[in-house]
């Protein structure tokens, strides 16, 4: 049936084609037959391969949109530190000790993830390891805003350093949620050698934070472009059951709850170049003595904090090869007169108002030699939210005079070499603590450093 079928079909061909079927004898036509149907199986298994290959293909490439939706990208940087110093010093008091740690060598590791879930949605994280080599023992000082943020963690475990959502509402108007871009901000880019890495000026807030966020994209004016508004609201200390999680025993130690409003733009003037300007406020309330030991009496509620700041930042300056940036912070506690114990007695939340102020420069000679110098000082009850610092001095806390300088050797777009030396000479005592009472001191801290840093 089929051999006749093939016989109509292939003499209706040959006769539209103008050959007549009855010029060849019935053995010729059959041979011609049996010869068009071998080329037609062959040209069939030909196309059924090829389909078949699309089709793997097609596969493949709805698999890999599938697993590929989170593009991953991140960094690692090992870095051999000198350390020297003097500590303990109280003026008129106690003498103090020097101290010294040479060839301290640490490695860290930042693993970035993104994805676009849709036209609206789109997720960040930033998963990070931060250790001293052969470290065996952990701190206690590592609490949920310094995890993967400092080198003495004792651990090689990646720590959630940033998880959230942003969420384009309209045009106007994005949510952002959950643990939020708060650490190696604005005020740290030149000297990491890096694009701008979070939204909050380091002078003011350097670690991470969870909480939701506001941003309205005002549009354009006479003073301001790209200018943005946001309202934050997170959580500095949350009080919760070991066991359970989700109970609290007692109710006696309220949350530290963190309420903020930021205003960012770029001045519009001709020339100048890319820059950034940013406004910022935050009030935190009911501030916790000891986040470690979180249930009273070890514990208690002991004040407010207000912290404002002021941050600009011009990067090619003018068409130059000069980039420079300013930062100004001011701080004001309010102590509730409660108090805890540290063993050192009572403390009560610092009372009274701080300032601090940072100022930096790097000059590109080429596009493998920068060369660039900061300056950061702070006054005797100065306090900002900067535990979750990665300089391993939190110079940035300092209450006294910080120098600091440093040389880039770009090797190529991926990777670089950083030397550099910390120069820090304190005022008064607990820098970078929100309890007691800072006293004159004559400590200081230095620090030699190289260090290799590849991105990928």
């Amino acid at each position: 049936m089929k051999k006749v079928l093939s016989t109509v079909v292939i003499s209706s061909i040959l006769a539209v084609s103008g050959v007549q079927a009855k010029s060849f004898s019935n053995k010729e036509l059959l041979k011609k037959i049996e010869a068009l149907e071998t080329q037609l199986k062959a040209l069939k298994k030909d196309t059924t391969e090829q389909l078949d290959d699309i089709n793997d293909r097609v596969d493949q490439n709805e698999f890999e949109s599938t697993t590929n939706r989170i593009k991953w990208g991140g960094g690692i940087e090992m870095t051999d530190n000198n350390f020297k110093g003097k500590t303990g010093s109280v003026t008129g008091m106690l003498p103090g000790s020097d101290y010294y740690d040479r060839n301290k060598l640490t490695t860290k590791l930042k693993l970035t993830m993104d994805a676009n879930i849709n036209k609206k949605t789109k997720f960040h994280g930033r998963l990070s390891m931060y250790k001293n080599w052969a470290d065996s023992t952990a701190s206690t000082m590592i609490q949920d805003p310094n995890q993967g943020k400092h080198s003495n963690s004792g651990t090689s475990g990646l720590f959630v350093e940033r998880a959230y959502i942003d969420y384009k509402i309209n045009k106007t108007f994005t949510i952002t949620i959950g643990r939020q871009p708060s650490s190696d901000g604005p005020g740290l880019s030149l000297l990491n050698n890096t694009p701008r890495q979070a939204t909050y000026p380091a002078l003011l807030f350097d670690g991470n934070a969870d909480g939701i966020v506001l941003t309205t994209n005002t549009g354009n004016n006479n003073a301001f472009k790209n200018t943005k508004f946001r309202i934050a609201y997170g959580k500095g200390f949350q009080k919760d059951d070991n066991k359970n999680g989700f109970l609290a025993n007692e109710n006696s130690v309220k949350d530290l709850n963190v309420l903020g409003t930021f205003y960012e733009g770029k001045l519009n003037i001709k020339g100048m170049g890319s820059n950034l300007f940013v406004l910022s406020y935050v009030k935190a309330t009911d501030f916790v003595g000891n986040a470690i030991n979180v249930d009273a009496p070890n514990n208690k509620n002991l004040g407010d904090i207000n912290l404002a700041g002021l941050y600009f930042e011009n990067n090619h300056a003018f068409g130059t090869n000069l980039n420079y940036f300013f930062s100004l912070g001011m701080s004001d506690a309010k102590s509730n007169g409660k108090s805890v114990n540290y063993g050192m007695g009572n403390m009560k939340l610092i009372d009274g108002k701080g300032y601090a102020y940072q100022i930096g420069f790097r000059y590109d000679a080429t596009k493998k030699y920068k060369f660039g110098y900061e300056f950061n000082h702070g006054s005797q009850k100065w306090f900002s939210f900067t535990q979750g610092s990665e300089e391993p001095m939190n110079k940035l806390a300092t209450r006294g005079r910080v120098h600091d300088i440093y040389a880039i050797y770009q090797i190529d777009m991926n990777q670089f070499i950083r030397v550099g030396y910390t120069n820090i000479k304190y005022d008064y005592t607990g820098s970078g603590w929100h309890i007691g009472r800072p006293m004159k001191t004559d400590d200081e801290a230095k620090r030699a450093y190289i260090t290799y840093n590849v991105k990928f």
